[in-house]
């Protein structure tokens, strides 16, 4: 029985991947159920985090990237905040800090090189982002109680920049 060298490659290869997950899967009976949903949901580019904050009132984040070089930072500090963040696209990148309590910011980036740069220190406001396009830039910085209730930025087009400043907020890069 003559076997080719492409079949010995394919049979080795096959045997290669059963080994590895083989060995996922017995590293991952170590990691408790949340852990291994959360691995699962890593290797598919899409994230949900719950996160207990101190007063027992949860935080929420939501991550979904698809295409190539997207990034995203989030940070919650407080309480029943929420951030949505769908990127879509290559190269676009989300810098998001919420400080504050009941915060709701759903960012949606479509295309290339698009970034947001938020930092809100404020309760009970609502952020809805959307920039579809090309090499858009979104500096967001609000803070303090005069800050308005929200608003919706959309920027659809190329190259366009926009920074919000409101309250006592100083910007850091």
């Amino acid at each position: 029985m003559k076997i080719s060298a492409v079949g010995l490659l394919t049979i080795l290869g096959l045997v290669a991947i059963v080994q590895q997950g083989w060995a996922q899967e017995v590293r991952n009976t170590s990691l408790n159920a949340e852990q291994q949903l959360l691995d699962q949901l890593a290797t598919e580019r899409s994230v949900f985090q719950r996160a207990a904050a101190p007063t027992s009132l949860l935080n929420m984040t939501q991550l979904t990237q698809q295409g190539a070089g997207n990034a995203a930072h989030i940070v919650q500090v407080g309480s029943s905040n929420v951030t949505l963040v769908s990127q879509v696209g290559v190269d676009n990148v989300v810098n998001s800090t919420i400080s504050g309590q009941h915060t709701r910011s759903e960012i949606v980036q479509q295309g290339a090189r698009n970034v947001v740069d938020q930092q809100l220190t404020v309760d009970g406001r609502r952020y809805a982002v959307l920039q579809q396009g090309l090499d858009n830039q979104l500096k967001q910085v609000e803070s303090g109680a005069q800050a308005p209730p929200g608003y919706q930025v959309q920027m659809v087009g190329n190259g366009m920049k926009i920074s919000i400043q409101q309250g006592q907020a100083a910007y850091r890069p």
